[in-house]
């Protein structure tokens, strides 16, 4: 199964002593591959770009000022013949770009587009091993993640540009494990970074978690670190809501028609230039991260009753954005640090346990 794959700059790079044997090594990675933004990690580096697909072209001339000049903001494949642009570049250069937005990851090809960039921002060898942890929403995990996990699987040949030179590059996805999503957050609170629980307390605990992300929010119960399925659960409320309230702001208030990918900056900054001046819509953000928290709120008192847990984890980039609506409702509930990076974070300390000897 190959796959070919160009341009992006190193984000990471590997020093000379040891290269040898480092590059026989089998890495362990991990990757939250969500709707709205990739999420991965570089060391203790928290990396991400948006979850944004468009079609590649020959970029006729690239000016030596540009302030677009950074790796993450030039990412570009090729597989099987056909460019990619990815993350901020397809935003910015693609005619036509899309999310990624399917159920099942394993049948979406930007799914696999996406996975295989970001692996391609942590080679440091010509011919490299990886060992994969990864996740999928609660909802879709019992139908999805064995298939999503034999699609990654496999032998890929890729070429990556490098400090501005096309460089061949050889992986080997050895294992993958597919986990529920908000499941990285527990590991995150719970392990160290080779994958030892430290927080024993928490392991015995009944413990809820909700991550709010993009097109999702992912409800889920651990007894002692067993997955409850039956009071788990994923709904397509998310910080898409807000894009889409935000957009029909902007088009009833300034005419102005916006894509959802176009307005993550929009959201994040609560700011629009409208004819070269910025219009501040900080109320207006605030009114709608109000009204989908309100629906959040809801959603967990109609699912749990909160008081049955010894605590509540509030995770992902849009429990980041809610948490100060949605925390004072649940008086056990709290948001864990740097919330975005949770799950990924979770899935590197999981992987570093299960493949330290593989």
């Amino acid at each position: 199964m190959e796959k070919i794959l160009p341009p992006w700059d190193e984000v990471d790079t590997a020093s000379p002593e040891g290269e040898e044997s480092w590059s026989s090594a089998t890495k362990n990675v991990a990757i939250d591959i969500g709707y709205g933004f990739v999420k991965l990690l570089s060391g203790q580096q928290g990396i991400r770009f948006p979850s944004v697909v468009g079609r590649g072209r020959e970029l006729n001339y690239l000016s030596p000022l540009s302030k677009n000049n950074q790796p993450l903001e030039n990412l570009q494949i090729n597989i099987n013949g056909q460019d990619y642009f990815v993350g901020k570049l397809a935003i910015r250069q693609s005619e036509l770009a899309s999310r990624s937005l399917e159920q099942n990851r394993a049948v979406d090809p930007n799914a696999k587009i996406l996975l295989l960039t970001a692996i391609g921002l942590l080679f440091q060898w010509e011919d490299q091993k990886f060992n994969l942890v990864t996740g999928l929403p609660t909802s879709y995990y019992a139908n999805y993640s064995k298939e999503w996990s034999r699609e990654l699987g496999g032998q890929y040949n890729i070429e990556v540009r490098q400090k501005g030179q096309m460089r061949q590059k050889k992986i080997a996805i050895r294992e993958v494990y597919v986990i529920p999503q908000p499941f990285g957050t527990l590991y995150d609170q719970m392990l160290n970074t080779i994958g030892n629980i430290t927080n024993q307390e928490l392991s015995e605990m009944l413990v809820g978690i909700v991550d709010i992300g993009y097109k999702t929010t992912d409800y889920a119960v651990a007894d002692k670190l067993e997955f409850i399925e039956h009071l788990s659960s994923s709904t397509t409320t998310g910080l898409a809501n807000v894009h889409r309230l935000m957009a029909s702001f902007l088009q009833k208030n300034f005419n102005l028609e916006k894509q959802d990918f176009e307005l993550d900056e929009i959201v994040e900054e609560a700011a629009v230039r409208v004819a070269g001046k910025a219009q501040d819509l900080s109320s207006v953000r605030e009114d709608f991260f109000a009204e989908i928290a309100r629906k959040i709120i809801n959603e967990i008192s109609s699912r749990w009753d909160y008081r049955q847990f010894d605590i509540i984890l509030l995770t992902g980039g849009g429990g980041e954005a809610l948490a100060q609506y949605i925390i004072p409702h649940f008086p056990n509930m709290v948001l864990v640090d740097d919330a975005q990076y949770a799950n990924a974070r979770g899935f590197q300390k999981l992987a570093n346990k299960l493949f330290d000897n593989a």
